[in-house]
């Protein structure tokens, strides 16, 4: 079978480029391994920049309808320290961002693809990448009764997350070396939370994060470093051993767990490029940030936009080759190596404690800078613009 453009991934990277090409009227199809609904690990915060891009996919009023929490600061703590980080309101977009179960959102997105004309084959697992003269011209399929198959295609966009088949086939993955694991389990409670926030714990042995979903549902999960679970190897045991260090986290977890703790592979990882002869990646696929930023989902959705502007420029002029395709590796560089180096400079303050003290007690000072934070952090402003305004040694004057 010959397709236009095969999507491998149906996340919100792979929904919202097949959003944006179907509509392009390009023959799309997208596959996924999982059938939806179904969980992902994940922080489950969009950054309020989220916001325009899902009006634009033509999701935000189903969004609403699902009963997204609108959240409007991140409140981080370290030891004794609190620092409230409220989202402006004067930067082109809500002063607020969602908090919405990965549950609905995908299946939301997902559905939003076929709307715009995309083919889904959900329950479908990619094997391998096809080539010819080492262009990809395609991918290898197998369904979940074991039924084997393959798909041609003129383009193949690896949307499959940190550890998709496409990114796998390709070598084009850069991961960090320092190893960190995402213990996630979502709580219920006995009300409607009215909390209109996230929280940031931030301690010796990593963080944890606890965010209002929809319903009566809560989102708490620890970063900790590899060497913590090589200490304890049961993810409860680290996980519930993270709350207790924690005592202002007892409001979010005085009801009930509502499902085992799950332990994700978080590791922060870069591509040499997104681009070659035949595939392009996207989202998670190409960049995974630590997940304290808070900009995973926005990232995604952002690259699938910028991917599916290169890609059906490309489809219009007949040539869809790796020159073409280029243009997507310098529009990520232009709009998110910023990013990239405002999440390394976040580890670095996050995983030394004494410094995460000092930056915290600096930002309460200097409201303005905590100000340019918190619209960094919400991509409310551009971190390349912020870098350029001298944000880094602003940063490090606080700590002083």
């Amino acid at each position: 079978m010959n397709r236009d453009i095969v999507i491998v991934g149906g996340g919100p990277a792979g929904a919202a480029t097949a959003i944006h090409l179907a509509r392009a009227g390009l023959d799309v199809c997208v596959l996924d391994r999982a059938r939806f609904p179904r969980d992902k690990a994940c922080g489950e915060f969009l950054s309020p920049a989220a916001t325009p891009l899902l009006e634009d996919l033509g999701v935000r009023d189903a969004i609403d309808a699902a009963g997204a929490k609108r959240l409007d600061q991140v409140t981080i703590f370290g030891d004794d320290q609190r620092l409230d980080l409220v989202f402006p309101n004067d930067r082109g977009a809500p002063p607020w961002g969602y908090a919405l179960s990965r549950r609905t959102l995908d299946a939301i997105l997902l559905d939003g693809a076929r709307s715009a004309g995309a083919e889904v084959r959900e329950g479908t697992s990619v094997d391998d990448l096809v080539f010819d003269r080492g262009r990809v011209i395609g991918v290898t399929t197998r369904g979940q009764d074991g039924e084997r198959g393959s798909i041609r295609a003129r383009l193949v966009v690896g949307a499959g997350g940190r550890n998709c088949p496409v990114a796998r086939g390709l070598g084009l993955q850069r991961r960090s070396r320092r190893r960190r694991i995402d213990l996630l389990a979502h709580w219920t409670t006995n009300g409607d939370p009215a909390d209109s926030q996230c929280e940031l714990h931030v301690g010796r042995s990593g963080y944890v994060a606890a965010a209002p979903v929809e319903g009566t549902r809560l989102n708490v999960n620890c970063v900790v470093s590899q060497a913590a679970l090589q200490r304890s190897p049961d993810p409860t045991l680290v996980y519930d051993d993270m709350l207790r260090r924690s005592p202002a986290l007892a409001r979010w977890t005085t009801g009930q767990r509502a499902e085992p703790v799950v332990a994700t592979d978080i590791t922060s990882l870069t591509t040499t490029s997104a681009t070659t002869d035949g595939a392009l990646l996207v989202g998670d696929s190409a960049l995974f940030l630590d997940p304290f930023t808070g900009q995973g989902i926005y990232l995604a959705l952002a690259s699938g936009r910028l991917a599916a502007g290169v890609v059906a420029r490309a489809f219009s002029t007949g040539i869809v080759d790796h020159t073409a395709l280029a243009e997507y590796d310098r529009l990520r560089a232009r709009d998110f190596a910023a990013k990239e180096r405002m999440s390394v400079a976040i580890q670095g303050i996050i995983n030394r404690p004494w410094l995460s003290r000092r930056v915290i007690r600096g930002l309460r000072r200097n409201r303005e800078l905590a100000t340019t934070l918190a619209a960094v952090t919400g991509d409310l402003t551009p971190a390349n613009h912020a870098w350029r305004l001298g944000f880094g040694y602003q940063l490090a004057r606080a700590a002083i």
